[in-house]
């Protein structure tokens, strides 16, 4: 099994059943291939930093998931790509000891479709870079 993140950039007019649903799917997806849904982070509505399909502002979501490595994501793509619902979809592999892409103002729910969710550790601060000095 590989780790994954996906993120989810949903349409801002689905109310609160409609995400719950699709997110249901996604899980039976995933699950339907042998992976699991191991947490759901809702990152709540945010603006976009252009329009698509005329909304200036999406739901945005988080899922980690293992999945095997060929053809375990294959259903919850095919899933993304035709609901209309979904604006845009990424799916990365997450590499063995990198951090991963929890936002510290994010707030975990893995109740509404059963994921356990880890408590986040605070993000580390920003290191400041100096200007490249002029020869």
């Amino acid at each position: 099994m590989r780790a994954y993140e996906a993120v989810l950039v949903l349409a801002p007019t689905l109310d609160e059943d409609a995400v719950v649903a699709f997110l249901a799917r996604a899980r039976q997806a995933i699950e339907q291939k042998g992976g699991t849904v191991s947490t759901v982070e809702r990152w709540g509505k945010r603006r976009l930093s252009y329009d698509i399909r005329d909304f200036k502002e999406a739901t945005y979501i988080l899922l980690r998931l293992k999945a095997n490595p060929i053809g375990g994501t294959e259903e919850f793509q095919h899933l993304c790509r035709i609901s209309e619902d979904v604006l845009r979809h990424l799916i990365v592999v997450e590499e063995e000891g990198s951090s991963p892409m929890a936002r510290p103002d994010a707030k975990p729910e893995g109740e509404d479709v059963g994921a356990s969710v880890p408590a986040a550790a605070p993000a580390a601060p920003a290191t400041p870079v100096a200007p490249a000095s002029e020869s």
